[in-house]
């Protein structure tokens, strides 16, 4: 009959999605979202960000914008291709780090929806749901220190958005929702490589559930989809990101490749590295997790929570193959924030079940249903307020070097690079660090710049200045090539004139190098003529 829903739809229409409630939702959903996008600069103190100088890593990305776009798939390195670009859209290269800002901030309105999307029995346990679910993502210390020139703010944030759109496809499942799932992987494929590890959890997620239920018909939908997206993923990593895959990085990266037998210690001692970046302690935020997992499947939505479920094996099984890094601060920050929004989601699953058992115990006086959306918004909020508490010294910190390492805010050879450039003479010599390179090239604003590649670096190209000859790069970072470099350096200054010198402008000096220079440099007369993050100095023989 005309006006009717036809009974075989009835049972998949979500109560918060019903059309006479839905046109009153946007105006919750727009509240909800300017006050977390009101949030974030209270948490992360986008001024500073903005401005602080580009460390060593970020440095060799911001060179990238300077060169032309047929050079991008060489540039681009490591990162993906499409974020790249990106970075290409921003008017002023010494704001790029605006693009992992907006990936931070979409990474928290995918995680609303990730909370909102669910089939819960009323509009404001939705709304409320998208909410903490969010806030948790918002106030997760691994998000505090992602704020760096690097894609991975965006591994994140397609990492949630393709299980929002696992989500959509399962609360109404039609052949066009899978297509913009498809279509998702390959625009997500551009953005982050982390699309390769999430899109099998998602379609194996929707095909393990479609096939308990016998639904063959949408099975054989979604392995089709699902076979489409694995071709798109291996033709974006084997025709683009490949590229970025080299013997330097893998020897990079290979502590971050356990064997099976190192397999147990190994995520030990990671998972034990990673918790200050969690704020909570293990145990409970395995069992927020359980009960994030439990919830989507409570709402109709276990597809979904298959696919987050099956993100940690995949990362293990692509650890273990050498393939991807496993648990690192960095590659793995998407697990980290796919495991804050699950407990967001526990948060509020948790709050609401005890909110319905302590009603069902209450005279019938009290099971108003505003009473339980109060009480179980009381105890989310409650436990999100505790989380934020016991983590607060993490928001806007500038660096606290007693909780967690970042390279923002220690290293500054943007200033180095302006103050030799105001005062060197023309005759003088400028001798630069091996990482300090591609920063002083950066900062270097009106020096021509040549590509050189391929090159053997785990960055997989180099950068001349042809120009300039009267800077030298310390060829490596050991103490054989510092002190042959310097010794270069010192000769070049005398065959300019007696009245030559010899800058110092050095940058992410750690580890081996830092005592590599400490040994050398004892050896010469060290002016320091600058103070700061990174000063520089005058070097002459003693």
């Amino acid at each position: 009959m005309v006006g009717q829903v036809a009974p075989e739809n009835i049972a998949n229409q979500d109560p918060v999605t019903a059309p006479t409630t839905r046109r009153r939702l946007w105006c919750y959903d727009v509240v909800a979202g300017a006050v977390l996008l009101a949030s974030f600069p209270a948490v992360h103190d986008v001024k500073s960000l903005l401005t602080a100088p580009y460390w060593a890593d970020e440095a060799w990305v911001a060179l990238s914008v300077r060169f032309p776009l047929s050079d991008l798939p060489i540039t681009t390195s490591s990162s993906p291709l499409g974020w790249s670009f990106l970075l290409r859209l921003v008017p002023d290269d010494d704001d790029l780090r605006v693009v992992p800002l907006v990936f931070h901030l979409l990474t928290v309105l995918a995680a609303y929806l990730l909370g909102r999307v669910l089939a819960w029995p009323a509009r404001g346990r939705a709304v409320l749901a998208g909410f903490i679910c969010a806030a948790v993502v918002l106030l997760l210390p691994a998000q505090q220190i992602r704020h760096d020139l690097k894609q991975y703010t965006a591994d994140a944030a397609v990492s949630l958005g393709l299980l929002v759109l696992s989500a959509s496809t399962e609360q109404s499942w039609s052949r066009r929702r899978l297509s913009v799932l498809t279509a998702a992987v390959a625009v997500g494929m551009m953005l982050s490589h982390v699309t390769a590890v999430v899109a099998p959890c998602v379609f194996g997620g929707l095909v393990l559930v479609t096939a308990i239920r016998r639904q063959w018909r949408r099975l054989v939908e979604v392995i089709s989809c699902g076979i489409g997206a694995g071709l798109i993923i291996a033709a974006v990593y084997f025709g683009i990101s490949g590229r970025g895959r080299n013997d330097q990085m893998q020897q990079y990266w290979v502590a971050n490749f356990p064997t099976v037998a190192e397999l147990p210690d190994y995520l030990q001692h990671q998972l034990d590295a990673l918790m200050p970046l969690i704020g909570v302690s293990g145990p409970l935020v395995v069992a927020l997790i359980i009960a994030g997992l439990l919830t989507v499947v409570r709402w109709a939505r276990p597809a979904t929570a298959v696919a987050m479920l099956l993100l940690l094996p995949t990362a293990i099984v692509l650890g273990v193959g050498e393939i991807y890094p496993l648990l690192e601060t960095r590659t793995s920050h998407f697990l980290l924030v796919a495991g804050a929004a699950a407990a967001g989601i526990g948060i509020v699953g948790a709050a609401d079940l005890a909110t319905s058992l302590t009603r069902r115990a209450l005279p019938a006086g009290g099971r108003q249903a505003g009473t339980h959306l109060v009480a179980t918004a009381a105890v989310s909020a409650l436990l999100v307020g505790g989380f934020a508490f016991t983590n607060h010294r993490w928001y806007r910190f500038d660096q606290n070097e007693s909780f967690y390492y970042t390279a923002n805010g220690v290293e500054d050879v943007r200033s180095a690079t302006e103050y030799v450039t105001m005062y060197a003479a023309p005759g003088d010599v400028i001798l630069v660090s091996n990482l300090a390179w591609y920063g002083f090239a950066f900062y270097s604003r009106e020096t021509p710049l040549e590509l050189v590649a391929p090159y053997g670096n785990t960055v997989g190209f180099y950068v001349d200045l042809p120009g300039r000859s009267d800077v030298i790069r310390v060829s490596d970072r050991n103490a054989e090539a510092i002190r042959r470099n310097l010794e270069l350096g010192i000769q070049k200054a005398a065959e300019r004139g007696p009245d030559s010198r010899v800058w110092l402008i050095r940058s992410h000096i750690i580890g081996s190098e830092a005592k590599a220079w400490q040994e050398v440099l004892a050896d010469y007369q060290v002016q320091l003529v600058t103070d700061g993050l990174e000063p520089v100095a005058l070097i002459t023989r003693k």
